[in-house]
């Protein structure tokens, strides 16, 4: 029985709808990987003019008010992106729960190695960032209308904290976590574990 040639056509196409930010390289191998037994440079023909016409229609698909083309499976890559600019210091185990949460199917061991690749980037980026416009600074005077603002949401905080010794301990975790943007960011992140959990 004899099987019929992989087209390389419908396996270039499936390749770049599951995955466009892959290289023309990487789809080459994939493809035929695939079965396809084209040569390099036809392929790599194909893969051009298939990312032209995909471009092609996103851009007329946007005139129109519609949802640009989106990939099936999302790249490990682009997620870990996604995940780490919030806290590049995130554990490895919380990173690949968050990424699998949002959609990526690779392997655990893929999706660990594009957190590892990812992760040295986004702190390059945020080295690049002058440590003054990350930190915020408390103005030098209050007024004494601001020092009584101050108290009573402080006050009311203990309250709803269940007390002065809880509202310590959570002031304290938010110092651990070098300040409130970070600690918010990681609350978003504990929360976002906690509902993909629910959904299963």
């Amino acid at each position: 029985m004899s099987t019929q040639p992989v087209s390389v056509y419908t396996a270039v196409r499936e390749i770049l709808v599951a995955d466009g930010t892959l290289s023309t390289d990487e789809i080459v191998t994939r493809a035929k990987a695939r079965g396809v037994t084209k040569p390099d440079a036809a392929i790599r023909k194909v893969v051009n003019k298939t990312k032209s016409e995909l471009k092609l229609r996103s851009q007329k698909n946007k005139k129109v008010g519609r949802k640009l083309i989106q990939p099936l499976f999302p790249s490990p890559y682009t997620v870990a992106r996604d995940v780490l600019a919030a806290d590049p210091d995130l554990p490895s185990a919380v990173a690949l729960s968050l990424i699998k949460a949002r959609g990526v199917s690779r392997s655990d061991s893929e999706i660990l190695e594009a957190i590892r690749k990812t992760r040295g980037v986004v702190r390059q980026k945020a080295k690049a960032v002058p440590a003054a416009a990350r930190e915020t600074t408390a103005p030098e005077s209050q007024s004494e209308q601001a020092v009584f603002t101050g108290l009573a949401l402080v006050n009311k905080t203990a309250h709803l904290c269940g007390g002065v010794a809880k509202a310590r301990e959570i002031a304290e975790a938010i110092r651990s976590c070098g300040g409130i943007d970070t600690f918010l960011k990681r609350l978003e992140l504990i929360a976002e574990i906690l509902s993909s959990d629910t959904d299963l």
